[in-house]
């Protein structure tokens, strides 16, 4: 009990230093830049974060169980030129849509599987992943004119109404995954410790395969919301978003040690983010130096991390 009221804590207080952080930041833009108070601007924020806001609620489930996934942004690639190449075949969109989110995953279950069966650490199996994903994505693109999708797919990306509607639904979803269901419990305590968690009768294995095959799942929904809001698929998709979806959840005080973190954490570190690209954007600052911002505050991120750790050890 005292353990469970801990994490809750935990979570809570990191949480609320990324929200800290997050009004800081448009406390800023809102004096330095008039054009970033428009409401345009802000719904445009929240356009912008919807890939990579589903995405990192896959990354946070598998990061507090103690894995990493690097392959999730070559996994968007490919999915994309599927459902691209499907529906460019004329074939129904729901038909589309389900071999996608079907393919990514299974895809995530192979990660989990060689993971488990091999013991070869998470970050070894997913970045050779990574490597297979992307080719995969430019075989299956290449020489293809993926684009001009019907309406009844473009909507899960148009405006920011559908797509925000859709990452709203997916984290409401990772939240009551990871507080009341027993899978997203037991998430915490395989993190934590996998051998006091087996020890403890938890199916450490069965259950490490679940949250590799979430984290495929929502790699696969974030490619369709994705190809459906630019109209086009490409095998350059998601270069690069696996690193800023285990960023946001840092941000947002998951541990990359594994054991801590939540969903309200990660959508605020991913709006941290977001906010903090366009509001440099918006005083002219060039995607460069936004990039040398953003990993400061990872930095700093980790840092905040690998100092409350240490000192709830003493």
């Amino acid at each position: 009990m005292f353990s469970g009221v801990l994490q809750r804590f935990q979570r809570f207080q990191r949480a609320f230093q990324a929200i800290l952080g997050l009004i800081l930041i448009n406390i800023v833009f809102l004096v330095l830049s008039p054009t970033y108070r428009q409401i345009g601007n802000f719904q445009n924020i929240f356009a912008q974060a919807t890939v990579l806001g589903i995405m990192a609620s896959g990354s946070t489930v598998v990061l507090i169980s103690g894995g990493l996934d690097l392959s999730v942004g070559s996994l968007l690639a490919l999915i994309a030129v599927i459902v691209g190449t499907l529906l460019a075949r004329g074939y129904a969109v729901w038909l589309c849509i389900a071999t996608g989110l079907l393919v990514a995953t299974g895809i995530g279950c192979i990660n989990g599987l060689v993971v488990i069966g091999t013991g070869v650490p998470p970050f070894i199996v997913t970045l050779g992943m990574m490597m297979v994903l992307r080719g995969l994505a430019e075989l299956v693109g290449a020489g293809k004119d993926l684009y001009s999708f019907p309406w009844s797919f473009r909507i899960l990306g148009s405006g920011y109404t559908v797509p925000v509607f859709i990452m709203a639904a997916v984290y409401a979803f990772s939240s009551l995954f990871l507080t009341r269901m027993r899978a997203g419990f037991y998430a915490y305590a395989i993190g934590g410790n996998p051998e006091v968690a087996r020890l403890a009768g938890v199916q450490v294995n069965r259950l490490r395969l679940v949250y590799y095959a979430l984290g495929g799942f929502m790699a696969g929904l974030a490619a369709i919301v994705l190809t459906a809001r630019l109209n086009f698929a490409s095998s350059t998709f998601g270069q690069g978003m696996e690193l800023n979806a285990i960023a946001a959840a840092v941000i947002g005080g998951t541990s990359l040690s594994g054991g801590i973190g939540g969903a309200l954490g990660t959508i605020v570190g991913v709006l941290v983010m977001t906010c903090l690209s366009a509001g440099l954007s918006h005083l002219g600052i060039g995607s460069s130096w936004q990039r040398v911002a953003i990993g400061v505050i990872i930095v700093l991120a980790v840092w905040l991390d690998v100092a409350q750790r240490r000192r709830v050890l003493r």
